[in-house]
């Protein structure tokens, strides 16, 4: 499985160093968006609008807003219960708990500024020792990049649906799959989209991989049909819809440009032959 995310915060509030065991993906849909990482956060790159990033595992990473507008991402983390959680990088830690906030070993958090108490040492979060933080992988900006679809870059492919005013993008995916996407990496999840103009749109079909739906940009229709029951709903800018199994949908571009991605719970989608 995966699980669909957002995170929204003004400029510089930052997201402290940590790293994933499963794929951790992101969207970024408003602002600008400084993402750090390495053992001291000593790499960077700036992303914004439309731009996508597939951050390696068994890398501690971290972010905050740059600029002056608030900002908004969809994140996509592999793996049930969201991956099985979160590795702290030590010094976020100790830090917070100059703040008065204490990271337990069962993963909770104490809040002694709320009147908790603060745990005994035997309680705590034990921190990474130098021989485990050395264990984890950095990454220079440039050996980064193939990782990062940005928006400005996207590179339409023939796709499944070969009709006017549809275009089709393989953005993540696995470097074996049926689909050339253009960030090739093993996240056991894809992400694709579909841009619709002048009221083109796609007919019903259906995957078997489960499948999410971010509506980025315009109103597009959606068309469901499940057991032989049919249902109908507008997606607008920043909608998200989960699919349920085993049904299938059709859209078309009301309003605008339509941009939707699909978050698909594979690496290697199949492609849809005969539409």
């Amino acid at each position: 499985g995966f699980n669909i995310g957002a995170a929204g915060q003004p400029p510089g509030i930052k997201n402290s160093l940590h790293s994933h065991h499963t794929a951790e993906l992101f969207v970024v849909f408003k602002g600008q968006f400084r993402f750090y990482w390495g053992n001291e956060g000593e790499h960077e790159a700036v992303l914004s609008h439309g731009d996508v990033i597939s951050i390696p595992t068994n890398l501690f990473r971290g972010f905050e807003v740059v600029g002056r507008d608030y900002g908004f991402m969809y994140s996509v983390l592999g793996g049930d219960n969201s991956g099985g959680g979160v590795v702290w990088h030590p010094s976020v830690i100790t830090d917070s708990q100059g703040y008065g906030l204490y990271l337990k070993a069962d993963g909770t958090l104490v809040d002694t500024i709320d009147g908790d108490a603060v745990p005994s040492e035997s309680e705590l979060m034990p921190l990474l020792t130098d021989e485990e933080l050395s264990k984890f992988d950095t990454y220079t900006a440039e050996q980064m990049m193939p990782f990062v679809a940005l928006k400005k870059d996207y590179r339409e492919i023939s796709g499944d649906f070969d009709k006017p005013g549809v275009k089709q993008f393989a953005l993540t995916g696995h470097p074996s799959a049926s689909y050339d996407f253009q960030v090739k990496s093993v996240d056991d999840v894809s992400i694709m989209a579909y841009e619709l103009t002048e009221g083109a749109s796609i007919p019903v079909h259906q995957r078997d991989e489960k499948q999410v739906l971010i509506n980025f940009e315009g109103d597009t229709l959606l068309n469901l049909v499940k057991d032989g029951e049919q249902a109908q709903l507008v997606l607008t800018t920043g909608d998200v819809f989960s699919v349920p199994a085993g049904a299938s949908y059709s859209l078309e571009n009301l309003r605008g440009t339509s941009f939707t991605y699909v978050v698909l719970g594979s690496d290697q989608p199949q492609t849809l032959q005969g539409n």
